[in-house]
Parts: C-alpha cells; structure tokens; sequence
C-alpha cells in the first residue's frame, strides 16, 4: 500500500470527526465495570480501541454493536473472568496501561502484551505506582512487555506524585484504587488529561479533581450510562492544520471534543494568527463539544514552554509541520517524551524536516524549527514513518503544500487511530491517493 500526497488548491466543506480515542477507551473499560448494561455512540473504531473492545471480551464481558451503537454488559469492579489466552493491545499504550490498573484488582492472573512497537515503551511508570498499591505486577528486562500480574491479597490506596505527566499512569492508579477502602490522592506537577476523572464522575465514582489534583473515594459501583463520543480532537488537529496552511481554505469540523486538557494545540495556533472560530458549544456527558470553523492563515512562529508539553505531546509532530509554513523561528522546550511514544518522534519528525529542506536544530534542551512561511513549497521525497500514525499524518498534510507530491511510508500505521483519514480528507478536497 502506498499512499500519495500531492498539492492541493485549497480544503472546502464540512466533516463529523469520529470519536475521541482516549475516550473511547475509557468508555468501554468503565461500562465493562459497570453494573448493568451501558450503550456507547460513536464509539472511535482504530485498531488501538478495538483491541481493548477485543480484550475485554476476552475476559468475559458480552460487547455487541446494534444499529452503530456498541451495548456493554458490565460485570461490576471484579467481575472480569480469566483469559485463555494472552490479552493483545497492538499499538496502545492507553489500552494496556488502564488495564494493568483494573486486572490489578482481579482474583486471577493476566498476561497483556502489545507489538513490536508497544514492547519498547516504558511500563515502569505503572509498574511502580501499581506496585506500591500493593499490585503483583511486573515486566520482562528493563520492565517493558509482556506485564504479568497475578493475584493481590490486598490493594491499597495511595497518596501519589506524579514524576512524569501521564494521563495513562494516573488513569492505571485510579482503575487499580477502584478496589480499594480506602482513599487514593494524585498530585501533578503539570495538567495532563482528565478523560478518566470525568467519566468516572459520569459514572457514579466519589471523584474530585482539580488541575493538578485528584482524589477517589471508596467507590462501591459503577452505574450503567448512555455515552456520546466527541469528535476525537487529536484527529481534528491534522485538517485544522491542513486549513491553515493551504491557500484558498474553509473548512467546518462538526462535534469536536473541547476538553480544557486537549485544546492546548488549538489555543497555540490562534496564539500563532490561526483564524480559528469555535461555535456551537454543548457537552456530552461530561465531555465539552463544539463545531470548529477553520479557514487559510498567515502564520507566526511560536514558543512551547515544558509547561505546555504535557497537553500539546500527541500534536507536537503536526505543530511542527504548521511551524514550517510559519513565519519566524519556532521554539520547542524539554520535549524528550517525545522519544517514547510509538516511535522517537523527535528524530522520525527531524528526518522528515530535513528531506522538506526545513532548517531545524537542537540547542540544549530546546528543538528550533526556522520556518518558511505561508507560500513555502516542500520538493517531492519520501516520509519515513516508523510505523507511527501521527507521523504518517503530519507529512501527508504536509504534501498538501508540495512541488508535486510527497510519498508517505507506512500508510497502514494510520489505522491505528484514525482509519477513516484518508477518505474524510478527500471529502475535504486534500489530493490523497492510494495505490
């Protein structure tokens, strides 16, 4: 499969984003804990949520789709039952990480292992938390995959620090604290994601949070609920940016999460002169929505401090794209999580910026990007992706902006967050082919 991004006149119209994949996630885990039966719309269908759907049956729980509804039958806190087999997360870290807190609780033993990818990435970040818990749990060398957790006779809550922001590692404590008495206090030096803190709200849970605090009180049960997706925003991100820097742009994005905790790329790239309007507000659940209105932009360089990395960490690749159709010198601090996600972002985005003959250089601990501004265009190369969808993404909308066209490799990898991409953006006029 080979996927081609050639220059485009300018993005018209209007799309639904699918829905929100950290939400989705947390969707299915909460209504498979649940007492009763829960239905969930517009439930975010990528390969990372179906393999958490597919885990979750594998431990029992009864997940049917009707009429593009899925219905939950939840089992209670530990009501899971044990899997044959090994659980298979494929490419999540999200899915993995919430299930290492919930089978934490559980009177069996599991297995969890991901792909090639998901076996490099840190798991000491739970592992450590989940252990002082009082957790059986534990990796391979160096505490990567696969995790092994086995029975605990006794799961405490804890008064935790945060040494790295992570909604994935608060989210694993929180789901672990479910089967505790007594109560689990989260301190964070930074504001990550509060997806999980608003559905366990939604659900029933004795949770209060601020920005950088949280505590869960005992918690007998979940209730049932009826959850409506938002448009997931981190998939929004890329066409928002493929509007801004596309000549002759209008473009409407219909139902998009608005979580404060997510925004922050939107808010940096008004801050950057993006002509942004976000209209239509309302709320799912919890969850605050919105229609945004994007249309063509001159842009301005911009600065991200460490404080901004946290809420800005999945769109960094595409705000470097939007950074090199940008006038001026763009700036980027402490940004080394980066390395661990699904790939080393930082060097798969550098050896992309380098093939767009975008100058970019590290200086200590701050990554520099000198852009080109509005009427830059890009030669024709081919996008290494390691495997990454967010890296595949940036640069199909970078070849947007090309002399002809841009190959991108890997174009599969896609799937693994937002399979509907490539059509949604023909939808929009982005000059896509596959072949």
């Amino acid at each position: 499969m080979k996927l081609i991004s050639k220059f485009s006149k300018g993005l018209h119209g209007e799309i639904k984003i699918p829905g929100d994949k950290s939400i989705s996630h947390r969707a299915l885990i909460c209504a498979s804990i649940s007492d009763g039966i829960s239905r969930i719309s517009n439930l975010q269908e990528s390969e990372d949520v179906i393999n958490t759907l597919n885990s979750l049956k594998q431990l029992g729980i009864s997940i049917s789709k009707e009429n593009g509804s899925y219905f939950v039958e939840g089992k209670g806190f530990k009501g899971l039952k044990q899997s044959e087999n090994p659980l298979y997360f494929g490419n999540s870290g999200t899915g993995i990480r919430l299930m290492s807190g919930l089978l934490s609780i559980q009177s069996f033993s599991s297995s969890l292992t991901g792909d090639e990818s998901l076996s490099k990435r840190p798991m000491k970040r739970i592992i450590e938390p989940l252990s002082k818990m009082g957790a059986n749990i534990s990796g391979s060398r160096e505490d990567k995959l696969p995790l092994r957790i086995t029975p605990s006779e006794n799961i405490n809550g804890i008064n935790y620090e945060m040494k790295v922001a992570s909604a994935q590692v608060k989210s694993a404590i929180l789901f672990a604290s479910l089967g505790s008495q007594s109560n689990t206090k989260i301190i964070e030096q930074s504001i990550s994601r509060d997806h999980t803190e608003r559905m366990f709200e939604y659900f029933g849970a004795n949770i209060s949070y601020s920005e950088k605090e949280t505590t869960l009180k005992n918690t007998d049960k979940f209730s049932p609920q009826n959850i409506q997706i938002p448009g997931d925003f981190s998939s929004s991100a890329f066409f928002i940016v493929a509007a801004l820097i596309s000549k002759n742009s209008n473009i409407t994005l219909r139902e998009v999460g608005m979580n404060p905790s997510r925004i922050a790329l939107l808010n940096k790239l008004v801050e950057m002169g993006g002509n942004i309007r976000v209209f239509n507000h309302s709320s799912f659940g919890k969850e605050p929505v919105a229609d945004l209105n994007i249309k063509s932009s001159i842009l301005n360089s911009c600065e991200v401090t460490s404080d901004d990395v946290p809420n800005l960490i999945d769109e960094l690749p595409i705000l470097f794209i939007a950074s090199s159709f940008a006038e001026g010198i763009s700036s980027f601090k402490e940004i080394d999580e980066l390395k661990h996600k699904e790939s080393d972002r930082l060097k798969a985005m550098q050896d992309g910026l380098n093939k767009m003959k975008i100058k970019n250089f590290l200086d200590g601990n701050v990554f520099c990007i000198e852009g080109m501004g509005k009427n830059y265009k890009l030669p024709n190369f081919l996008a290494e992706t390691y495997y990454d969808h967010r890296i595949a993404m940036s640069f199909a909308i970078a070849g947007l902006n090309s002399n002809s066209s841009i190959e991108i490799a890997s174009p599969e990898s896609i799937n693994t967050s937002f399979p509907e991409f490539i059509n949604l953006g023909k939808t929009l006029g982005c000059n896509f082919e596959i072949s």
